[in-house]
């Protein structure tokens, strides 16, 4: 199962992206529920791709069951912080980005690269960050 998901984790979002993309534009008072959901689905392979990473260095007897759990719940947990900030803040910054445009497609076509690059920068910083905390040997 995580094998599976590890591999195809990439596939299974963009998937489900454009799935909630039509289900919202069919049912536009659902959107706030298929979008908590989406995230969800996002932290979940999140945390299943963490675990799967300090598990095999768990079982390589090279840390043991305390700084896995360790490891793990402060990965997990950063995770979860850098999603809701590269949220809150693409947000904030796509919103003063496209208030300007008059075009309802552009606008949104901008806000959405614009919400992607604040997202890959906060992630970016978080794995720096997060990486000089917790230590993975392989």
């Amino acid at each position: 199962m995580t094998a599976f998901c590890k591999k195809y984790s990439t596939m299974i979002l963009i998937l489900l992206l454009v799935i909630l993309l039509v289900l919202a534009r069919l049912f536009p008072s659902a959107g706030l529920k298929l979008g908590i959901v989406f995230l969800l689905i996002s932290f979940f392979i999140a945390s299943l791709a963490v675990l799967e990473k300090h598990k095999e260095t768990y079982r390589l007897g090279t840390i043991t069951r305390g700084v896995f759990i360790r490891h793990a719940v402060l990965e997990i947990t950063g995770a979860g912080l850098a999603m809701l900030l590269a949220g809150l803040l693409g947000r904030t910054v796509a919103q003063a980005a496209t208030q300007q445009i008059g075009d309802d497609l552009i606008r949104v076509i901008a806000g959405i690269t614009i919400g992607l690059l604040v997202g890959i920068g906060v992630g970016t910083l978080a794995k720096r960050t997060w990486g000089r905390l917790i230590k993975v040997d392989r």
